[in-house]
């Protein structure tokens, strides 16, 4: 993994527009440090004992990782031609193999709470999909389109309304305080998703002003405080991201806007 410092800018203040960039300090206690990492494929537990050291170090703490490439597992697509390669092809799919069975275990860990991020996690691309357990904002949304379609029973909307949330989804508090934009896969997990308009819509791409620090979990009351709070302005474009996109070709050309912090593409 590639990890570094985003020094060049100082996130906005809140008072500022949330298409607007962040501008030149001298001030430390008034920027933001971000890591930027590569390709997670899957491998959570690596990544979460890396920003353990990472936090913990002289050049620590960070307020934010941002994570480019694929989050989860992704099988790479495998072209090979000739029966020469057919030996070399199956030591391969070995390997895979190997890797998403250890992206299965870390991703159940997530789930489960034993495994976490010293550092909150942004990521952007998805993989092959989520491990079970861990639900992305697309899956979310078309599960609460189904179940709207579908007829409730008399014992159901009892149950529901017996639910101390209130909502009939026990998973719906699990997106409480979360910034507008991010989706909370798990405590310290965000993805990146935009308009939640849009939610559905895997190609969408957006700009995002989120505000440091990011909270993670549901009414976080340790989360670290900042005497300066600050914003982080994200531009990000899906892999499946369709070309030209209105909300982001909108949002930058605003008067306002001056540019991103961070463009994951």
């Amino acid at each position: 993994h590639d990890h570094h410092t985003h020094p060049s800018h100082a996130p906005i203040t809140p008072t500022q527009p949330p298409s607007h960039p962040a501008t030149m300090s001298t001030s430390s206690s008034k920027r933001a440090k971000v890591l930027m990492v590569g390709p997670v494929n899957g491998q959570l537990r690596l990544l979460s004992d890396k920003l353990r050291t990472l936090q913990r170090s002289k050049a620590g703490p960070f307020d934010v990782c941002l994570c480019a490439g694929p989050f989860f597992f992704r099988s790479p697509q495998r072209r090979r031609r000739g029966d020469d390669a057919s030996s070399w092809t199956d030591a391969q799919t070995s390997e895979e193999r190997s890797e998403q069975a250890s992206a299965a275990e870390d991703g159940a860990a997530i789930s489960n709470g034993t495994l976490s991020f010293d550092v909150p996690v942004l990521f952007v691309d998805p993989g092959d999909g989520p491990p079970k357990g861990l639900v992305l904002a697309s899956t979310a949304r078309t599960m609460a389109s189904a179940k709207d379609d579908d007829e409730i029973d008399l014992d159901e909307a009892e149950e529901e309304e017996d639910d101390d949330d209130g909502d009939g989804d026990g998973k719906r508090n699990d997106q409480e305080d979360v910034p507008e934009g991010l989706w909370r896969v798990a405590p310290g997990l965000y993805q990146l998703v935009g308009d939640t308009s849009s939610l559905d819509d895997d190609g969408a791409a957006d700009i995002l002003s989120l505000p440091l620090p990011v909270p993670v979990a549901p009414s976080d009351t340790a989360a670290p405080r900042r005497e300066h709070p600050l914003h982080l302005v994200v531009g990000f474009l899906p892999p499946k991201a369709r070309l030209p996109c209105p909300r982001f070709e909108r949002k930058a050309k605003h008067p306002s806007f001056l540019g991103c912090d961070v463009l994951i593409s």
